[in-house]
């Protein structure tokens, strides 16, 4: 016997974007960090969160564009499917 369980919709967005959107969080930390260790005149932190920075800020770009290229999905609408984007803009943009 089979259970059958409600339908429940994707929210539609991959979960890479999460990683994205937390290494855009980090990139933005250690900018703050880098610009007040810099400012400080302590060097060692200063390129060390500079580096960070870059890193987390190329990842993020990285992890977006290859998901609008390579995978056709959307980092920010959750448009897998014509009718899941018709179904989330009637949903929650009306």
């Amino acid at each position: 016997m089979a259970l059958h369980m409600p339908h429940h919709e994707s929210h539609g967005n991959h979960p890479m974007s999460v990683v994205g959107y937390l290494l855009v969080l980090s990139g933005f930390t250690a900018a703050a960090l880098w610009l007040v260790f810099m400012a400080g005149g302590h060097v060692v932190p200063a390129i060390l969160f500079g580096i960070l920075m870059i890193a987390a800020f190329t990842s993020a770009v990285s992890i977006f564009v290859s998901l609008i290229h390579r995978n056709h999905h959307s980092p920010v609408l959750p448009d897998n499917t014509p009718q899941e984007l018709d179904r989330y803009m009637l949903r929650y943009r009306r």
